[in-house]
């Protein structure tokens, strides 16, 4: 974690020497500025807010799709540490011993012969995680519709687009508690500590078993979608 943390801030000091200079900066959610003002010592009033959007109806569920409930689903844009990959899959195992039959969808792809790799191997949960690469929106659109509950357990996140796909698509969100990811998300989703593949399980299977929770995720995620609705 470390050295991928190194390795993917390695242009930090020369943006930390610049940073301070510009009398306009845009970022995308009330965390990252929060962190542009602790990090790179810019002043507040220099920050404008502007969230990213999404086109809701690109996004809409596809109403004659049938949601298998032993089905999870997750986006991993990169395989790098800060992604949290690791505790989703580390809480399939543990969600496995009850139910053989869970599996994970992952949108993205892991490095050939890595650590995600080694990891799932070494959980014994090759089975039970399928990893779909290059795919269009619609082919997300239509993993997500017979998904019963997406998961965000990334470290860090500047926004957190996956959240609200999820949740304009009327699945069930759990993410970490961390950065811009609690705000995108809102009251919508189920947070969790991101570094604790126990508390993962756990919140999955409450919003499995519970039905009035789900619902209520779906009506609270489509409400927070919409915030977040590109008008174009």
């Amino acid at each position: 974690y470390k050295i991928s943390r190194y390795l993917w801030y390695s242009f930090i000091k020369m943006q930390k020497q610049v940073a301070p200079k510009l009398q306009n900066i845009i970022t995308v959610s009330q965390s990252s500025k929060k962190g542009i003002i602790e990090e790179f010592n810019c002043k507040k009033n220099n920050i404008l807010v502007i969230n990213n959007g999404l086109d809701t109806e690109e996004f809409s569920p596809i109403e004659e799709s049938v949601r298998d409930p032993n089905r999870l689903i997750t986006t991993a844009s990169a395989d790098v540490p800060l992604k949290g990959l690791d505790y989703s899959l580390k809480a399939l195992k543990i969600l496995k011993k009850d139910n053989p039959n869970i599996h994970l969808i992952v949108i993205g792809s892991p490095k050939k012969g890595g650590h995600t790799e080694r990891l799932i191997k070494e959980l014994n949960i090759k089975d039970n995680v399928f990893f779909k690469k290059h795919i269009s929106k619609e082919e997300i659109r239509k993993l997500y519709s017979t998904s019963s509950v997406a998961i965000v357990s990334s470290l860090y996140e500047g926004f957190g687009i996956p959240i609200i796909e999820a949740m304009s698509l009327g699945i069930p969100v759990c993410c970490s508690n961390t950065t811009a990811l609690k705000e995108v998300s809102g009251n919508a989703a189920i947070n969790f500590d991101p570094r604790d593949p126990s508390a993962i399980a756990d919140v999955i299977c409450s919003i499995s078993s519970d039905r009035d929770l789900r619902n209520s995720c779906r009506e609270k995620g489509y409400l927070q979608a919409s915030v977040y609705k590109n008008t174009k």
